[in-house]
């Protein structure tokens, strides 16, 4: 039987505390199955007041020496004065249950058990309702909880904390106008962390609404549903922050945050499992959205599922600069945005699978640093951009110069790609392991001159006389600025005539666009395209500038394939565009043409072949034609001098003339006529030399294109 301690001086409710701790009894002046109105607490009559220093000496055991193991579960009171447990150690258990602090609690440096502050109210004026930095104790629920603070200090300070077992804030609501709303920097929790199940916070200042830095976390850190605010600096502060296993900011998850630090920080974060953020919202109106360089991430991250990050400035949209990642980075279906700077500036990412921006993956930037960066990265697996649309209307959409890839990489089945600057899709160094599959929907860039504005014009059928292709390069070459417009119009034509070669929506955005930026790109195998695309056109066509590395790339792939001849093809049609694009000297370009026709570049030797066949075919028929007319007779070694020659005798002098050095035993018995009036036989000598000089020139071609000295690739 438990003896019932009266103490002088408490009131009845006070005395009727001491007693139901020592019996172990939860102390509830609401009653079950009452739903307290946090509204009503402060019209609470006197009859529910418990004053401060009472629950402290209970817990101190000078008013019950012997508590039951249960400890102190008090619900429904009014807490008089500021609850002061600083420097206070106790095994007792402590909980209150939808209770009125209009002081709040200090618990700087003291040594609890189980603290519970499930659904109570804490406020104070001038100091944290919550003040409990170097707090030690076994669980911390501050479940469905208000606490509002009005000072830079914070709401709630849970700094240098040692909670042995779990931290729980759900559905907890805290507030400070003034400063922090969760300060818990290099707090350390045994188990999980929830700010979840409608858990809000909203603070102010570049501290941040909730401040996680340098924390280590030993399960997960829950915030699912979480809605965090603050106007002028981080909604969640977390760099450097450890956590064992997951971090979830998905589920409703929204973070409003100001400044350049980011409405969301993770720098330096290490997550042993995944960082889900499926269908969080993500907004900094002055600076990124998600700021996590350097993060380490030992599963995969995932922003998708109707992700959104909006960001602002130079700094990037979401910034992944520097992670490592060692599972997938999943982002289909995301939307990022960021006006006044890239929208995925990933440089340096290190991904040990693959990479998904896929399935209405949408991003919009703007500046020369792109809409996507990924310069530099390393991706384990595939990069799959299939369905994705990135769009920057003053610089690249993808910015991958020095890429890796290991497997394949896929721009494709409806991938968009609208840039504002030289090219729309930068690949330049670039090193893919598998395949390149490149056929996107639409490939823009916007003009560099301006003669033509035909935005908004229409017209019947397609523009005439003009070739399709010589109307997209004024599209491309002549207007201000890039309109879907016209290009629309040209596929309404093609429509209208039932036209499905070609197909308009990739003709008007491929054809004559420098997109393309791939100088160093390596892949291995052949680039996958559709018509009416063709790499080499693309090379020729949609790249801003000549350059060597991509046509042997494609080639070496080709002979890889065992394709010697699109391997030659490809090489000529590099040295036609080293020949456009580079502006040789006259001397050069005269040679390039010379060797291109008679033997393709050194890859055709063959051609020469043919020219000196044709220059044997072409003397044989003068010899015949010019012999016949008094060019030609019998020689003085044949029974009748001076008769005219036979045709095979004609068609034998012909094939003479073509012998570089000395004549053949057919000049024996036929030759030129000894008649110095014979005019014929002068135009036959004189072609004879030229005929003679040409066999020299295409036999030389021949063995020059033969031993490969004339190639210039």
């Amino acid at each position: 039987m438990v003896t019932e301690v009266s103490c002088d001086g408490l009131s009845p409710v006070e005395q009727s505390l001491v007693d139901h701790v020592i019996r172990g009894d939860r102390f509830d002046l609401i009653g079950d199955g009452v739903v307290n109105d946090k509204a009503t607490m402060r019209s609470w009559g006197d009859f529910r007041n418990c004053h401060a220093t009472v629950i402290r000496d209970i817990l101190r055991g000078r008013l019950a020496p012997h508590p039951d193991p249960h400890g102190l579960r008090l619900r429904g009171v009014r807490i008089i004065g500021r609850l002061d447990l600083e420097n206070l150690s106790t095994e007792v258990n402590f909980e209150l249950e939808d209770c009125l602090l209009e002081e709040g609690l200090v618990a700087r440096d003291a040594h609890l058990a189980t603290v519970g502050l499930i659904g109570c109210q804490l406020e104070h004026p001038t100091e944290p309702p919550m003040s409990a930095d170097r707090l030690t104790c076994s669980i911390l629920d501050l479940s469905k909880a208000t606490i509002i603070g009005h000072t830079k200090a914070g709401a709630v300070r849970l700094r240098d904390c040692h909670i042995n077992g779990r931290l729980s804030c759900t559905g907890a609501e805290l507030r400070n106008n003034s400063g922090l709303a969760l300060a818990a920097d290099n707090m350390q929790a045994g188990y999980d962390v929830f700010l979840n199940g409608g858990f809000t916070a909203t603070g102010a200042g570049d501290a941040g609404a909730v401040r996680l830095r340098g924390c280590h976390i030993g399960g997960q850190l829950n915030c699912i549903g979480a809605r965090l605010r603050n106007d002028c600096g981080p909604a969640l502060a977390a760099d450097n922050l450890q956590v064992d296993q997951g971090v979830f900011l998905r589920g409703g998850f929204t973070a409003t945050g100001s400044g350049d630090l980011g409405a969301v920080r993770l720098v330096g974060a290490h997550i042993g499992g995944n960082l889900d953020c499926d269908g969080a919202k993500l907004r900094n109106n002055s600076g990124p959205a998600l700021g996590a360089d350097g993060l380490q991430v030992g599963h995969s991250v995932f922003l998708r599922g109707g992700f959104i990050a909006t960001g602002v400035g130079q700094a990037g949209g979401v910034r992944l600069r520097g992670g490592h990642i060692g599972g997938l980075l999943d982002c289909a279906g995301a939307e990022l945005r960021n006006d006044s700077g890239s929208a995925l500036d990933a440089d340096n990412l290190q991904v040990g699978q693959g990479v998904s921006l896929r399935g209405r993956f949408i991003v919009t930037g703007a500046g020369q640093a792109g809409a996507v960066r990924l310069r530099g990265s390393h991706i384990g697996g595939n990069l799959d951009c299939q369905g994705a649309e990135l769009l920057d209307d003053s610089g690249p959409a993808l910015l991958a110069g020095g890429l890796q890839v290991a497997q394949n990489v896929y721009l494709s089945d409806g991938f968009i790609a609208g840039g504002g600057a030289d090219v729309a899709v930068n690949l330049t160094g670039a090193r893919i392991g598998g395949a390149l599959e490149f056929h996107p929907k639409k490939l823009t860039h916007t003009a560099d001159s301006h003669s033509l504005a035909v935005n908004r014009l229409t017209d019947a059928g397609l523009p005439v006389p003009m070739s399709v292709r010589g109307w997209l390069d004024l599209l491309r070459k002549a207007t201000p600025r890039h309109a879907a417009q016209p290009s629309q119009q040209l596929a309404a034509g093609y429509r209208a005539l039932d036209l499905e070669r070609p197909d308009p929506e990739q003709v008007a955005y491929a054809v004559g666009s420098h997109t393309l930026a791939v100088d160093g790109l390596t892949y291995a195998g052949v680039p996958k395209t559709e018509p009416p695309w063709d790499w080499r056109e693309l090379l020729r066509d949609g790249t801003p500038d000549y350059a060597a590395q991509p046509y042997q790339q494609l080639a070496a792939g080709y002979r890889a394939l065992g394709d010697d001849r699109q391997a030659r093809h490809t090489l000529m049609a590099q040295r036609d565009d080293q020949l456009a694009r580079t502006h040789p000297r006259w001397r050069e370009r005269s040679w390039g043409e010379i060797t291109k026709v008679t033997l393709g570049y050194g890859y055709q030797p063959w051609r020469a072949l043919v020219f000196l066949a044709g220059v044997v075919a072409v003397s044989c028929v003068l010899a015949w034609l010019l012999g016949a007319h008094g060019a030609l007779a019998q020689t003085s070694k044949t029974a009748t001098p001076g008769r005219s020659c036979t045709v095979i005798q004609q068609v034998s002098v012909g094939l003479d003339l073509n012998l570089p050095v000395g004549t053949s035993l057919a000049r024996a018995a036929c030759d030129l006529t000894e008649d110095s009036a014979s005019v014929t036989a002068d135009w036959l000598a004189a072609v004879g030399w030229v005929l003679r000089l040409l066999t020299w020139v295409f036999a030389a071609l021949f063995i020059a294109g033969f031993t490969s000295a004339v190639r210039k690739t």
